[in-house]
């Protein structure tokens, strides 16, 4: 079994046996014409996806009427990249979620803000992998508590 060593704020090491960051947040005062533009948004989550070194599966998109916003998703190998907008208010959210220590989904977002023009930005970021001490199983599937 490979195992992922990180280490938690405080400064404890944890051994991941699944490793995922979740990049999200929210573009303020973006480019209105780039945030109706569905071709320049999916260029953009796929060099997104190329800047985190993740591999692009598929990728598609959603226009909700003729100058509405635009939902467009990359699924990477590693999990996915999403851009939601509304070009009326100049805003737009992004999630960049991937598995696998060799990607770097912070670069993403941060070239899909730039390539926004964001003018303000919020980011989150969580730690969405699966540790050994959290292992729950523990090599016996009857024990422990079943919670629902």
């Amino acid at each position: 079994m490979t195992t992922q060593t990180l280490i938690e704020l405080g400064g404890r090491e944890r051994n991941a046996l699944v490793y995922g960051v979740h990049v999200y947040g929210n573009l303020y005062g973006c480019n209105r014409e780039l945030l109706k533009d569905e071709v320049y948004l999916l260029k953009t989550v796929k060099e997104a996806a190329d800047i985190a070194g993740a591999l692009v599966v598929s990728t598609f998109y959603y226009k909700f009427g003729v100058n509405g916003g635009i939902s467009v998703v990359a699924i990477v190998a590693e999990s996915h990249i999403s851009i939601h907008t509304w070009p009326e208010h100049g805003y737009a959210t992004v999630d960049v979620y991937t598995c696998g220590s060799h990607t770097n989904p912070m670069a993403a977002f941060e070239y899909i803000a730039k390539s926004l023009n964001a003018k303000k930005v919020e980011v989150f970021v969580s730690d969405r992998s699966y540790y050994a001490d959290n292992n729950v199983n523990n090599n016996n599937e009857n024990s422990g508590e079943n919670v629902s």
